[in-house]
C-alpha cells in the first residue's frame, strides 16, 4: 500500500465515531486518536505506522470489551414460550346459567390471584373462558397472570382476543405491551404502551412507553456505534496486511541484495 494511501487510511480510522469516546474516562484513548491525526503523514515511515497501528488496536480492543447497555437489556429478553391458550370455541352459544358459572370461575380466579396462586388462576380463567368466551375481561385478567409467569406468547394471544372483544380498553393493549417487551420487541411494545395512553391516561403505560423509548434510542445508537467499530476494525486490518506485505517486500530485497554482494 502506498505511504500516501496508508494515510488516507490512518485518517479514516482517526475518525471513529467522536461521541463514543468524548467522555471523561475515554481520555487516553482520545488522545491516541489526535496524535494518530498528528503524526501521521504521507511520508510516515513503516516503523511509526506499525506504532499508530497498536494504539489503533488498543483503542478498539478497550472500546470492545465494554459492556454496552444493548447487551445489559439483551439479559433480560426471554425465551419465547409455546403456549397457546386459544383451546375454546368462540361460537359458543352462551346460556344464562353458562354466564353466572363463568362469572363465579372469574371471582374465584381474582380471589386466588390475591394469594399468589398463579397457576391456579390460569386454570380458573381458562374455566371462565370455556365457560363464556365472549367476556374480554377473562382473557384480560389471564394476560395478566401469563406476564407474571413470564409466558409473553401466550399473554399477547390473550390480549388480543380481548382486543377483538373490546378494543377501547386500556389494559389489554398494556399488557401486551409488556408481553412483547419481555420478547424484545420494543418497537412493538412502544407502539402498545402509546396505544394504551392514547384510549385513557395510564400513569404505569406511560412510564412503560417512555422507558421502551430509552432503550430503542440507546440500541439505535449502539448499532450506529457498533458499525462503525467494525468499519475501523476492517481498515485497521487493511492497513496492518499492507505494512506486512511492505516488510516482507523489503526483507526480501535486502536479501537479494546480499545474495549479490
Amino acid at each position: 500500500m502506498h505511504p500516501r494511501k496508508v494515510h488516507s487510511e490512518m485518517q479514516d480510522l482517526a475518525t471513529l465515531d467522536q461521541g463514543f469516546i468524548n467522555s471523561e474516562d475515554r481520555r487516553f484513548l482520545r488522545e491516541s486518536v489526535e496524535r494518530m491525526e498528528n503524526s501521521m503523514s504521507p511520508t510516515t515511515s513503516d516503523t511509526a505506522a506499525w506504532e499508530m497501528v497498536r494504539e489503533a488496536d488498543k483503542f478498539l480492543e478497550v472500546a470492545g470489551n465494554e459492556e454496552s447497555d444493548l447487551e445489559t437489556d439483551a439479559k433480560e429478553v426471554i425465551e419465547p414460550d409455546q403456549d397457546d391458550p386459544r383451546e375454546i370455541d368462540q361460537n359458543l352459544q352462551v346460556t344464562d346459567e353458562m354466564s353466572e358459572q363463568a362469572n363465579e370461575k372469574n371471582r374465584e380466579a381474582l380471589d386466588v390471584l390475591s394469594k399468589g396462586e398463579l397457576q391456579k388462576a390460569i386454570d380458573l380463567f381458562s374455566d371462565a373462558i370455556k365457560l363464556n368466551p365472549h367476556l374480554a375481561n377473562s382473557y384480560t385478567n389471564r394476560a395478566n397472570v401469563f406476564v407474571q409467569l413470564q409466558k409473553p406468547n401466550a399473554a399477547i394471544s390473550d390480549c388480543d382476543r380481548a382486543i377483538e372483544l373490546n378494543p377501547s380498553s386500556v389494559q389489554p393493549y398494556k399488557l401486551r405491551g409488556q408481553a412483547r417487551q419481555l420478547l424484545g420487541l420494543l418497537e412493538e411494545a412502544a407502539c402498545d404502551f402509546a396505544l394504551a395512553c392514547k384510549l385513557g391516561y395510564d400513569e404505569d403505560a406511560n412510564y412503560m412507553l417512555k422507558e421502551v423509548q430509552l432503550k430503542t434510542q440507546k440500541n439505535s445508537e449502539h448499532k450506529t456505534k457498533n458499525e462503525q467499530k467494525c468499519k475501523h476494525m476492517e481498515t485497521l486490518e487493511r492497513i496492518k496486511k499492507a505494512l506486512a506485505k511492505e516488510e516482507n517486500t523489503n526483507m526480501t530485497a535486502l536479501g537479494d541484495q546480499e545474495k549479490a554482494q
